[in-house]
């Protein structure tokens, strides 16, 4: 082994052992409130999350906010607390649910079941994708969609506060991004709505 080939070993050693004993952060949103300013609908909505979801975790490095450190993001959690915000205030009932289940009541309902089949941090913000299926009472189905956001780039903060910064940064990118998804499902569950095709029993 030449001079150079130890050098280039040795470097090796020393991150994969730095990265070996540095920390894992968990990072969620944290008491997140904030008003959407819609008109509420005079319907019950249960909104439904399955256990998987909500356990999974995306492991995230990055060398500008230092190798060694890791962070597990909760973006199933992070989905149930934005559902928890957002459909209350647009709806006159809510519950949450890990199983499909009926709306409770006999006005009108729906069932609002919510995956994530994407979530990446990456070029400092988040990207996130949010399947949805809506159905009315019965199961009727309304719409299938997949809706897609990039939250706000947070490069300034991770550069000047290193490992300390970056869970703040992934946690106002990441609900940036959950943000605007909802503003576009907002929008079709308005026209859902005003089509009258939620319907009671």
């Amino acid at each position: 082994m030449t001079k150079d080939h130890r050098k280039i070993f040795a470097l090796v050693l020393v991150i994969a052992s730095v990265g070996a004993s540095g920390c894992a952060h968990q990072v969620t949103f944290q008491d997140a409130h904030y008003q959407i300013g819609a008109k509420q609908q005079a319907a019950n909505v249960v909104a439904v999350i399955d256990q998987a979801t909500l356990n999974n975790k995306v492991e995230i490095r990055s060398w500008m906010a230092g190798i060694a450190n890791g962070w597990e993001v909760e973006p199933g959690d992070m989905l149930k607390q934005v559902v928890d915000i957002e459909l209350p205030q647009m709806f006159a009932a809510y519950e949450f649910s890990t199983n499909d289940k009926e709306p409770s009541g006999t006005g009108p309902g729906l069932i609002l079941r919510f995956t994530i089949p994407n979530y990446t941090f990456s070029d400092f913000h988040a990207n996130v994708s949010v399947a949805v299926m809506a159905k009315a009472r019965a199961g009727r189905l309304l719409f299938e969609k997949t809706y897609s956001a990039e939250g706000d780039t947070q490069g300034g903060k991770m550069f000047w506060g290193g490992a300390f910064a970056m869970k703040s940064a992934i946690r106002q990118s990441s609900l940036d991004a959950y943000k605007k998804i909802f503003v576009q499902l907002r929008t079709d569950l308005e026209v859902q709505m005003s089509q009258q095709v939620v319907t009671s029993r």
